[in-house]
């Protein structure tokens, strides 16, 4: 990490190595610290990234990885800690004490998903129970589907799956639904059933999704989604004084995404939907144009 660079990227998943590719192409000397714990680790595959027919996670990553080690470059697995400074003058810390000096900083360390702590759903994650219906919907096409939750968004969500789905459920697990009459008319003209037992465990082989357990018996389902909400994989954004949303989504503008501080940029989940691979990769390579043009020198302005 000693020396000092154009850009330090933090984090290593399609937003963080896309921005660290392109910043190599502009031959700015950049370095990645990621602490290898990715959003997406559980999924069988990445989906609807254009060019890649479902690459799984690991694959996707290795060759983003690939590209941009060989463009120039240099991936730490290391977790950053803290940042201080300021423009042209940052310094990025590491959690085994080590120190890299760098005049941009780029943001991308993502979110983490708040998953259901029921019995059976961690073995099913990622194959046959999700919590994307953009990324994994197409995956549930004439399947009986298990939606997990109780109020407007779970709601939503059950409707929304019917783009894929023969029949969705709603499982409230233990709890009264809190929607509104009106709500609960649409649910019933679409054929959502709503299942207020509490829900003991799920059950499967091999990554599928065979049934629900409830308290009073089972439901016959192929897959389930769940819709609990995430949050930022760290703490650095409002540790450094950029500014945030309530649901921590770091603001940048809208054409560069530079935070509100001078010099730090952000890129991926982390500033906001929509939560995919190709879209991070994306913010990732708009971010890499900002800070490298922010870097050109004074005399070539016309």
């Amino acid at each position: 990490m000693s020396g000092r660079w154009d850009a330090v990227v933090v984090g290593g998943g399609p937003a963080g190595l896309a921005a660290a590719f392109w910043l190599a192409r502009y031959r700015r000397r950049t370095l990645v610290l990621d602490d290898d714990q990715p959003r997406n680790q559980a999924a069988w595959a990445v989906h609807g990234f254009p060019g890649l027919d479902d690459p799984r996670p690991q694959e996707l990553r290795r060759r983003l990885t690939e590209q941009a080690t060989t463009a120039g470059a240099r991936i730490e697995r290391r977790r950053a800690v803290r940042i201080d400074g300021e423009k042209d003058g940052f310094r990025v810390e590491d959690g085994a004490g080590g120190v890299a000096e760098a005049r941009r900083v780029v943001l991308a360390y993502g979110r983490t998903d708040r998953v259901p702590e029921i019995p059976g759903l961690r073995d099913l994650y990622g194959t046959s129970v999700y919590h994307c219906p953009d990324c994994d919907g197409p995956s549930v096409v004439n399947c009986r589907v298990g939606v997990l939750g109780h109020d407007r968004p779970a709601a939503r969500l059950a409707l929304y799956l019917l783009t894929w789905a023969k029949r969705t459920f709603l499982l409230t697990n233990g709890r009264e639904p809190d929607l509104e009459p009106a709500a609960l008319d649409v649910l019933e003209r679409h054929d959502v059933d709503i299942r207020t037992e509490r829900v003991v465990r799920l059950e499967g082989h091999d990554g599928a999704l065979r049934r629900v357990r409830l308290d009073d018996g089972t439901l016959a389902l192929e897959s389930l989604f769940f819709h609990w909400g995430s949050e930022p994989s760290a703490q650095l954004a409002s540790a450094t004084g950029c500014e945030c949303e309530p649901t921590g989504d770091i603001r940048v503008d809208a054409s560069s995404l530079e935070t509100t501080v001078p010099g730090i940029y952000a890129a991926g989940d982390i500033v906001g939907r929509p939560y995919l691979a190709s879209s991070a990769a994306a913010d990732g390579i708009r971010a890499a144009l900002a800070l490298h043009r922010s870097l050109l020198p004074p005399e070539f302005e016309l």
